[in-house]
């Protein structure tokens, strides 16, 4: 099927479909066909030890795809500092909040959207995203209230919206419990501390924001559950319902966000918009610790990547070309040995 695709004139650019699945699906194939006919069908001729022309081709086309690092735009500062502002103007528990924190919340943990919201079109509170996991109709893929756990200044330990019980300002760091990773590392437990600037990124303060605005929700409809419904949740005026945040509406905001910013023009610039998407959100990480000064391997570790592939969303910035000058600037200044 592949090598007749490409064969045709076609190419597989815009398709979300990853290399190793391709590979994964072709191995498949490949020992079915085997159990009667004894042939590789992937390679050209019986002793080959490298696969066929055409699904070389294939290959190589995906991978180069995969590896353009202009494919999604980093969500950054400027655009949170918008965010922000017109987050001001709304209800805590309208949409625009919930995002804003989910934003604040996934650029300091580097999650995916599966991590902390919905699929396009699932808004429904009573049934969350689980991804076809074997667990029960009520466990969901993304985070709870009851996966956060935090510490006081005082010492003392709370959970879920237990947490609520002291301000915000008495939390000393929170830990979050993240139920399902594509590293496979389920359950794993990060935590994240305070931070002493405000207005900045905090998970802690825009994670507390969310518990309040789910306590609030689950005031005025008491079949939520901290156990059970996803946090990422805001109130529907006009359903008068609960409903979770999805891609659609994550893609909508950013998007609108990224458009002023930047003076992107609707029309002229259609293309360029569509590359800021929830996954903005790991890039703009991605380029944020990069650029101050982050290691690789501390990157990966942070942001929970299995390989090295988040290096090419990496950015020449301005800051970048500051550090590089400055370090040669002080190298002119050391002594001649």
């Amino acid at each position: 099927m592949y090598a007749v695709h490409l064969s045709s004139g076609h190419s597989i650019h815009c398709k979300a479909i990853k290399s190793g699945t391709i590979e994964q699906y072709l191995l498949a194939v490949t020992t079915l066909i085997q159990n009667f006919t004894q042939v590789d069908y992937r390679k050209d001729k019986p002793g080959d030890t490298k696969l066929g022309k055409y699904i070389t081709g294939v290959m190589k086309d995906i991978r180069k795809y995969e590896s353009m690092p202009g494919r999604r735009e980093p969500y950054d500062h400027k655009m949170h500092s918008l965010a922000k502002k017109v987050a001001e103007k709304f209800p805590s528990t309208s949409l625009i909040c919930a995002l804003t924190d989910g934003f604040e919340q996934g650029m300091c943990a580097g999650f995916r959207l599966t991590e902390w919201a919905q699929p396009g079109g699932k808004t429904n509170f009573t049934k969350p995203h689980t991804n076809g996991m074997p667990l029960p109709a009520c466990q969901t893929r993304c985070l709870v209230p009851n996966d956060f756990r935090a510490i006081g200044v005082a010492g003392g330990r709370m959970v879920g919206l237990g947490i609520l019980s002291v301000p915000c300002d008495s939390v000393l760091r929170i830990f979050v419990k993240l139920r399902t990773q594509k590293n496979g590392n389920n359950g794993e437990e990060r935590q994240f501390e305070k931070n002493p600037t405000p207005g900045g990124f905090c998970f802690v303060s825009s994670s507390y924001r969310a518990l309040q605005r789910f306590a609030i929700i689950q005031g005025w409809h008491p079949g939520l559950s901290a156990q059970n419904t996803p946090l990422s949740i805001y109130w529907d005026p006009r359903a008068h319902r609960p409903k979770l945040v999805d891609s659609y509406a994550i893609e909508r905001y950013m998007r609108r966000l990224a458009s002023t910013v930047y003076n992107l023009d609707p029309a002229a610039h259609a293309a360029d918009i569509l590359l800021w998407s929830s996954h903005s959100l790991r890039i703009g990480a991605c380029v944020i610790l990069h650029i101050m000064g982050f290691s690789d391997r501390d990157i990966q570790w942070i942001l929970r990547w299995k390989s090295m592939t988040f290096a090419t969303y990496f950015r020449n910035v301005a800051l970048l070309s500051q550090r590089q000058n400055a370090a040669f600037d002080r190298l002119m200044a050391m002594p001649c040995l």
